[in-house]
């Protein structure tokens, strides 16, 4: 997947190029998907601050309930950034997206919150962290509108860490939904598990084709919701 886990972000001598990403849960990981996913729904030409938080947001419900106050606080997100930034035309097909300057700072910055914390993994909350502290972007923007800060999260964290490895499920009652848009969701969750899969193996390659697959599976379910008027968030 472009060079994000074989670019050695936290630059030491002595590590081997793409060092950084064996540290990185399977949880954390799948952030990157999902930023790299949303990243190319808005037609952006990289992989901002704002993506990152998104991917965090829909990655691990769990750290969004705790600190968003919802499981679907990405869906706020969303909206903001819709506003705030225009909307490019998407380009049609697979289409390699870096990561820009401020989004490879946050991910170094996510490693500097693991060695603050003696931990040996990089998880989603040391991305929360690093996005706070990246403070001048316009995720940490988004967050301190939600009087999210980085010493009152840092402490909280410090006071009971986050384990992303836990598995919570959040159902949303959705109301009945055409058999066509059924099928595409559990198609869609499908999709998921062999991303997940895939990473758990480090077979990034697959994971990357799956993610292109759920793209455009994840396209027609946007036009689906458009074409029968559904309002609500779709990437559950």
């Amino acid at each position: 997947m472009a060079d994000y886990f074989n670019y050695d972000l936290h630059s030491k001598p002595h590590e081997k190029k793409g060092r950084m990403f064996e540290r990185y849960t399977q949880t954390a990981r799948r952030v990157i998907f999902s930023a790299r996913y949303m990243a190319g729904r808005v037609g952006s030409p990289e992989i901002d601050t704002e993506h990152l938080l998104l991917g965090l947001l829909i990655t691990d419900k769990s750290l969004a309930r705790r600190f968003l106050g919802s499981p679907w606080a990405a869906e706020a997100v969303w909206r903001k950034i819709e506003q705030s930034k225009p909307v490019r035309r998407k380009t049609p097909g697979a289409v390699e997206l870096p990561l820009s300057n401020a989004g490879r700072r946050v991910l170094a910055l996510a490693a500097e919150e693991a060695d603050l914390l003696s931990n040996s993994h990089i998880r989603t909350e040391h991305l929360l962290l690093a996005v706070l502290r990246e403070e001048k972007c316009f995720a940490a923007e988004i967050l301190h509108e939600r009087g999210i800060h980085l010493a009152a999260t840092r402490g909280e964290l410090q006071r009971i860490p986050h384990d992303d490895s836990t598995t919570e499920e959040f159902v949303r009652e959705l109301g009945s939904r055409p058999e066509d848009i059924a099928e595409l969701q559990s198609r869609l969750r499908s999709i998921r598990n062999r991303i997940g899969e895939a990473i758990a193996r480090n077979d990034f390659a697959a994971a990357q084709a799956y993610s292109d697959e759920e793209g455009k599976e994840r396209d027609k379910l946007f036009a689906m919701y458009q074409e029968h008027g559904f309002l609500d968030w779709i990437y559950d």
